[in-house]
């Protein structure tokens, strides 16, 4: 039997998210037990992902991604799913 994780917000590209430091867990050149902004541009919905926590694909907002083409995401961070429900407004 093939269990399916409970849906995820819609995070669309471009949403800014504010992270508590309790918000993630792991992050590429991040520092734990800080807070973190990322401009998301996707998020990672694995089928086998965890109910509790989502990989999230963005940019520092300082960074000039929108200047540069094909600029690869900064950041990869394993964000809490309850952190997206959090600040994503439901319809």
């Amino acid at each position: 039997m093939n269990r399916v994780p409970p849906p995820l917000p819609d995070v669309a590209p471009g949403t800014l998210l504010q992270l508590e430091a309790n918000d993630w867990s792991y992050g590429r050149d991040l520092t734990p037990g800080t807070p973190v902004a990322v401009v998301v541009t996707g998020v990672r919905d694995l089928p086998n992902r965890s109910d509790e926590w989502i990989w999230i694909l963005g940019h520092r907002p300082e960074c000039d991604y929108p200047h540069v083409d094909r600029h690869p995401p900064c950041m990869e961070v394993r964000v809490t799913v309850t952190a997206l429900h959090r600040q994503i407004p439901r319809p």
